[in-house]
């Protein structure tokens, strides 16, 4: 039996303000542009004029910076109704990171002018905009906690939870990560290597904490991952 895992409530804030503001947006008659990726297509790149407001509609989106040449670090997982896009409204606005589809997923683009005017219009909008803001800072953190202590297993039991609190579903009192990861993939997100992470998910595996099932991480003990993260 499977069922939706029950969202923080800043996920779900999250949603129910995304709604909002694209309701007022386009009561004002403010025109957006929906535009459908296929899995490894670029949203934009780092560097990039940041021109707009992104708002996910559906499908995985991953935030990330690039280094030491080919080495990749992740910042976030983003799913439905999460908004992205650096969008300044002074000084030069460029995007700080590339933005990738993981999945098939359809985006939202408001542009920039649009917002401008509909804040000037509405100061509802920029209420919005700031509460969605706020609920970003939240979210990058957590993640930012993650990577606090030294050890991978911390990092991990500390990272495996909050992507459980945002992709998972409860199948038979377990949880299951509906989300492909490779090694290489969580390592990006603990700031570990492929190796360390590796080796901690086949301890995890063997201890009966978690385990993995074609590509996608299901948590058999999240009280023990709990206990390590506090560790």
């Amino acid at each position: 039996m499977k069922t939706s895992f029950p969202p923080a409530e800043h996920i779900k804030l999250q949603e129910q303000e995304c709604r909002e503001l694209l309701r007022i947006l386009r009561g004002m008659g403010i025109v957006t542009a929906d535009r459908a990726y296929a899995p490894g297509d670029v949203i934009y790149r780092e560097g990039e004029y940041g021109d707009a407001l992104y708002i996910v509609e559906s499908g995985i989106v991953k935030l990330f910076k690039t280094y030491s040449g080919s080495k990749e670090a992740t910042l976030r997982m983003l799913r439905e109704w999460d908004i992205f896009g650096h969008l300044a409204f002074t000084g030069e606005a460029v995007q700080r990171a590339y933005a990738e589809a993981v999945t098939a997923c359809k985006v939202i683009k408001v542009p920039k002018v649009f917002v401008e005017r509909a804040i000037r219009r509405e100061p509802e909008v920029a209420l919005k905009l700031l509460t969605l803001s706020e609920l970003r800072l939240v979210q990058y953190e957590e993640l930012v906690r993650c990577l606090l202590p030294r050890e991978t297993e911390v990092r991990l039991a500390s990272l495996l939870p909050l992507l459980a609190e945002k992709f998972g579903a409860v199948e038979d009192g377990e949880v299951m990560i509906d989300l492909r990861l490779t090694h290489q993939d969580i390592a990006a997100m603990v700031a570990s290597t492929r190796e360390s992470v590796t080796k901690v998910l086949n301890e995890l595996r063997n201890r009966g904490i978690v385990d993995m099932e074609g590509g996608r991480l299901r948590l058999r003990d999240r009280a023990e991952l709990e206990r390590i993260s506090r560790s």
